[in-house]
């Protein structure tokens, strides 16, 4: 897996990282892509690293002089912390930034629209047709790259904008699920799934009233996996729909180590064995059973599943 996402197939000599390979159905250049593999490939410990280093200078190019970046002429939340978060790491681990000032503006840009609580520039209260557009659960994750950001450059802004996002998006769990947004029944396991990244480090960093909350979320997902393994990418409080997804079946693997990896184990198992069965020959996974696109942030989050699942969970290193 590891040898696939360091390709010239994911990282272009632009040191631009693509969402997927597939000659049939071309992916794009996704820079919250970029950010997960520079913060997994930072967890790796190569210094100077010539991959790392290209991914640093595909980001600069695609981030606007607002500190935004995304996909499709928009700039969204979420992509630019999964960038901040992969330069921080970068940089901690040694590597340098061409453009130092590049993370005070991604954290600017994060700052600015949380504050106005919506997901993406221009979209004031969020887009309820479209997860990911909307000011919902997904956003817990983000707390990452602010807890990180504060302890490496001593932004007070963090604290407040921390206690933002979990009193406005904490609410939004019910009974071992996220929904999707305030108005919304539905979950989307994929960004259940970034929550729980969201609150692994609220625990960390001291809110203990969301360790009960973790240890449902991993055993609703236990309750949801299906038999042979992966998970379905929709549930509506009822029943599980949808493709099987490799990319919320791996993060599913890092929830359940990092809970109780003996308790799991069999979960953990099953899943690691549909992970498996998902590998291209090139080394990365196929998003879903029948898919042709071997998917780049699926791949990223199944190579910490597999470590997670062998060595222990280490809740600072999740991507």
């Amino acid at each position: 897996m590891l040898e696939w996402l360091r390709s010239d197939h994911v990282v272009g000599a632009d040191g631009r990282v693509v969402s997927w390979t597939n000659p049939a159905h071309p992916g794009h250049s996704y820079p919250e892509a970029a950010g997960l593999l520079l913060g997994l490939l930072a967890h790796e410990g190569l210094t100077p690293d010539p991959v790392r280093e290209r991914i640093v200078r595909g980001i600069i190019s695609d981030t606007s002089a607002a500190g935004g970046c995304g996909k499709q002429g928009r700039e969204y939340v979420f992509d630019a912390a999964m960038v901040l978060n992969g330069l921080l790491e970068h940089e901690r681990s040694g590597g340098s930034l061409p453009d130092p000032l590049l993370p005070c503006r991604l954290f600017g840009f994060i700052a600015d629209n949380l504050l106005k609580r919506q997901a993406a520039s221009g979209l004031a209260g969020g887009d309820r047709k479209r997860w990911s557009l909307s000011y919902g659960a997904h956003l817990l994750k983000v707390v990452r790259a602010l807890s990180l950001y504060h302890r490496m450059k001593s932004e007070q802004r963090c604290k407040s904008l921390i206690g933002q996002i979990a009193e406005d998006l904490v609410p939004l769990y019910s009974a071992g699920r996220f929904h999707i947004h305030a108005d919304s029944t539905e979950t989307y396991v994929h960004s259940h799934c970034y929550a729980v990244s969201g609150l692994l480090c609220l625990e960390r960093d001291g809110l203990s009233s969301v360790t009960p909350i973790i240890g449902g979320c991993a055993g609703w997902l236990a309750q949801i996996q299906e038999s042979q393994g992966g998970i379905r990418e929709w549930h509506d409080g009822d029943r599980s729909y949808g493709e099987v997804h490799a990319d919320c079946t791996a993060q599913a693997v890092r929830i359940w180590a990092h809970v109780d990896r003996a308790a799991f184990a069999d979960e953990i198992i099953r899943a690691l064995e549909f992970l498996a069965g998902q590998q291209s020959s090139a080394g990365g996974l196929y998003y879903a059973p029948g898919c042709a696109d071997e998917n780049t942030w699926a791949t990223i989050f199944a190579v910490q599943a597999v470590r997670w699942a062998s060595e222990g969970a280490c809740e600072q290193q999740l991507i």
